[in-house]
Formats: structure tokens, C-alpha cells, sequence
């Protein structure tokens, strides 16, 4: 067996007794598992939350933060909607600070493509009568002071908002354990046991787990575990670069992309910042599994992604030769990824920023980390309890922008969970779409 972590967290105990059953197990505690935990325990069921690393670890606590509605895929935009209400109560609900601001979000058109990219995601818009609206350069200097660089336009969301990613998942976590929700960081999931096929159990570094209900919400680690129940899913990892800056003059309360860059400005002045959508992909053999999901549109939008050949293709290697392919090692590997920003996005972003805001001329990086984005070929996630495995629910692939949808998603999971009947739509979502012919192309990878 692999030598279990620690437990970190304040809400966790070392000497925690590690139970032989539950109503509801979930593999992983970033947002997506934390608040299923919270409103599964709310709702008096017994949950229990495994992490092979910890808490809010990996890319929930990595994100931008921006919480919107704006600009996702189609399939997407019910559940924003019905995110958005949850987080304007969460701080209350939760008696938590969440720094949660509704500022809007808006995006700004420097070239013809953007521009009417802009307008044609307005029928979304309209179609769900969300409150976006088309700006004009005078309008956007309202939301944003001080720019100075061009615009064709822009695309404006006012009930959009922004919240800490630092402090949401944890938060959902803390509230979930008090409610009695039980977290075991540094106890990973090995397998899973079926009977008749469905869900019996779960096999974890800790010893057998009795349940019939399972939550899939791994993130990058998802493929793994769904593969150990002969579940295919064409899920990769991008390495994301993020940066914050010194407190810095009042700039915007919306979130912003526009110039090639991503801007949050917190309420104490603060800028998280980063250089566009670009990211990096660490190729390892991995990376060929689902090429061929995934090459069409990344030909198509190459000039988003860095293609390195480093380090990770070695420990790949080291892996793949120590065992099988779903073997103990292989579903636990990487057991706490650390990913390094890259260190050309800083110098790159800070000259963009000064120069669209002259105002923030003495902007500097004080911190910069990466998160793991795992993304699916269409850019939406699977939110899905497949028939052909009873009692398992699957919340991954959400792509980069799933921070925000984390309170529905994981009130959703908790429908499902008990009841079997969500609130909302989620044919859009189902892993079966990958094999059926009915995947849409994305507008966008990121």
C-alpha cells in the first residue's frame, strides 16, 4: 500500500475513526466534491470525502475566480443562471468571507473576429434572457477606468461576480464536516467494488468502504478511476499560469479579458492576472490516448497552447515501467502535482497591464502558481450518473471554468444522490456523448 498523507486540514482530526460505511462516497475534494458533501449532509445523509492529496489541492483553489455567465458554452449557461443566486447567499449561508463581488464581466473586442464572436454569442444571450448587452467604447470606460488601449467593443454581463478560490471550496468543506460530512486527505481511491454491477464499494489506501452510491469529482485523476470500471473518458491536463499583484488603484469591480489579458482586481486593490488563455500542455505518452478526440480543435486553436517536452514525459515514462496501466501506482500517480507557472507569462502580462492602464505603472507579480486544467474535447463537462454502472455519479472535465459553477454542481450531485431526479437538464453533460455521435464541436477550447 502507498503511505497515506497526513491529514492538514483544521476541520479534519488525525485520530479520526475511518468508517466501514456511507450513504454517499466522493473521490475528491476540490469544489465539486465539497459542496456535494455540504448539501448531501444537509439533506442527513452520511457522506464521506476522500482525497489522495488534500483539501481544495489542486485546481479549485488555482482558478481565476471569475464567477460568470458570459461567454460559455450554451449547454452551460441554465446552470450559471442557477449558480449565480447561490452565490450571492453563500457568504451568509456559509459564514464564510468569499471576497464575493458582483461586478459583472466584460470583454473587450480589440479585432473583427472578437467582435463579432461577441455578437453572435448574444443569441445565447438572448435566448436564455440573460442581462448581457453589447457596449460602446464610451460605455465600457464606465466599467472599466482608465484603458487605453482600442476597442471595437465589448460584451458586458452585470450579474456576474468574481469570489477567492482560496477560500470557497474550503469553506464548502468546513461547513459540510460540521454538518457531519468526514474528509480523509491523503487517501486515495484504488477501485471499486460492484455487485450485480452496480456500486458496493469503495477500495481506498485505508481499507474497504461500504456504500452504493459513489461520486466521481477526481478532476484530472478522473480518467483513472472511471477506467478501473471500464468507463472510457477522453480527458486531458493543461498546465494554467496565474500571477497577483501588489495592491494597485481601482481599476474595475468587474472581471476583464480583453488584450490578451484575464484581470480580477480584488476589493483591497489587488490584481489576479493572467496572460490570456494561453497554456501550457507537458507532453507525456498519456497525451496520445485521446488525440483523436481532441486534434481537430486543437489545430484549429494551436496558438493557445505550448507544447513542452520536459520532465513530466520522463516520470510518465518511470510510471508506465513500475506497473500496468491501472494498476495501484498508476491511479494514484501523480499523488500531489505540483505544476510551476510558466515564468514567460509574468514580464509578458505586466507590460500588457501598464500599458492598457497607465495608472497601474507600479504593478509587480508577488506571487505566481499553475493549476492542472483538465478538459474534455468539446469544452463542457460530464455531470452524469450512467446507466450502465448503478450508483455512480460523475462531475469532471470542467475545463478551466468550473470554480463558478461549483454550488449548483454540487447541489446537483446531491439530487442525484438522493432522489435520482435533478433540477435541472443535464442531458447535455452525459459521459454517452463522447460515443453516440451527439458530442458538439466547441466554440471555444478554453
Amino acid at each position: 500500500m502507498t503511505t497515506t498523507y497526513p491529514l492538514h486540514s483544521h476541520f479534519t482530526r488525525a485520530d479520526q475513526a475511518f468508517p466501514t460505511h456511507a450513504d454517499v462516497v466522493i473521490a475528491g475534494a476540490g469544489i465539486m466534491g465539497c459542496a456535494a458533501a455540504y448539501y448531501l449532509a444537509r439533506r442527513g445523509l452520511s457522506v464521506v470525502v476522500l482525497d489522495k492529496s488534500r483539501i481544495a489541492g489542486q485546481q479549485s483553489s488555482r482558478a481565476w475566480g471569475f464567477v460568470r455567465q458570459q461567454g460559455r458554452e450554451a449547454a452551460e449557461v441554465p446552470l450559471m443562471m442557477a449558480s449565480i443566486p447561490l452565490w450571492k447567499e453563500l457568504e451568509r449561508e456559509l459564514n464564510f468571507d468569499l471576497e464575493w463581488r458582483q461586478g459583472g464581466c466584460l470583454y473587450v473586442a480589440t479585432d473583427e473576429e472578437d467582435w463579432v464572436a461577441f455578437q453572435q454569442w448574444m443569441d445565447v444571450a438572448r435566448q436564455h434572457g440573460l442581462d448581457t448587452r453589447t457596449l460602446e467604447r464610451r460605455q465600457i470606460d464606465t466599467v472599466v477606468s482608465g484603458m487605453q488601449g482600442p476597442a471595437l467593443g465589448g460584451l458586458y454581463t452585470p450579474s456576474d461576480g468574481q469570489a477567492e478560490p482560496r477560500r470557497a471550496a474550503a469553506a464548502f468543506a468546513a461547513r459540510a464536516a460540521e454538518a457531519g460530512a468526514l474528509f480523509f486527505e491523503g487517501c486515495g481511491v484504488l477501485g471499486v467494488e460492484r455487485a450485480g454491477g452496480a456500486i458496493a464499494g469503495v477500495v481506498t489506501e485505508r481499507g474497504m468502504l461500504r456504500t452504493s452510491r459513489f461520486v466521481c469529482a477526481a478532476g484530472a485523476s478522473s480518467w483513472k478511476l472511471l477506467g478501473t470500471l471500464g468507463l472510457e473518458l477522453p480527458q486531458q491536463a493543461v498546465r494554467g499560469t496565474c500571477m497577483r499583484t501588489n495592491p494597485l488603484p481601482a481599476i474595475t469591480a468587474s472581471t476583464f479579458w480583453g488584450h490578451g489579458l484575464g484581470i480580477r482586481q480584488r476589493a483591497n486593490g489587488a490584481i489576479n492576472l493572467a496572460d490570456d488563455m494561453q497554456v501550457d500542455v507537458d507532453m507525456t505518452l498519456g497525451h496520445f490516448r485521446a488525440l483523436k478526440w481532441f486534434l481537430p480543435e486543437l489545430w484549429k486553436q494551436r496558438g493557445k497552447f505550448s507544447f513542452h517536452l520536459n520532465g513530466a514525459c520522463l516520470r510518465d515514462l518511470r510510471e508506465r515501467l513500475a506497473g500496468g496501466a491501472l494498476d495501484e501506482a498508476r491511479v494514484l500517480y501523480p499523488r500531489d502535482p505540483q505544476p510551476q507557472p510558466n515564468a514567460g507569462h509574468a514580464p509578458r502580462a505586466l507590460a500588457k497591464l501598464r500599458a492598457l492602464f497607465p495608472a497601474l505603472k507600479d504593478a509587480q507579480v508577488v506571487e505566481a502558481w499553475a493549476g492542472l486544467i483538465d478538459v474534455l474535447p468539446d469544452g463542457i463537462p460530464v455531470i452524469d450518473a450512467p446507466s450502465q454502472v448503478p450508483g455512480l455519479t460523475i462531475a469532471t472535465g470542467f475545463c478551466g471554468h468550473g470554480f463558478a459553477m461549483g454550488p449548483i454542481v454540487g447541489k446537483l450531485l446531491a439530487e442525484l444522490n438522493d432522489g435520482g431526479r435533478p433540477s435541472l437538464d443535464l442531458s447535455a453533460f452525459r459521459l454517452g456523448r463522447f460515443f453516440d455521435g451527439t458530442m458538439q464541436r466547441p466554440r471555444s477550447m478554453l
